[in-house]
């Protein structure tokens, strides 16, 4: 599992997903527990969902804001994914 999370994106998704959870216990509602995935995404520094997009933002080129990764190739039209 190669990291594929950028630092600027892994400290936004740590810190948006800590203040969902926090929500939750507030508010006492479970939606916002939907701030578990992006806590854990963040603290993995791993995005499963960026795979068949190709992204990337883990330094790219030297810079921060991430690059679209050219070796990801989109499946033609009925053909399998496979990762």
């Amino acid at each position: 599992m190669q990291k594929n999370i950028g630092t600027l994106d892994r400290n936004v998704r740590i810190v948006l997903g800590s203040v969902m959870l926090v929500a939750a216990l507030v508010f006492q509602s479970w939606w916002f527990l939907t701030g578990v995935i992006p806590l854990i995404t963040g603290i993995l520094g791993y995005c499963p969902v960026y795979i068949p997009f190709g992204f990337n933002t883990s330094g790219g080129y030297g810079s921060t804001g991430g690059y679209y990764d050219q070796s990801a190739k989109p499946a033609k039209l009925g053909e399998r994914m496979t990762f």
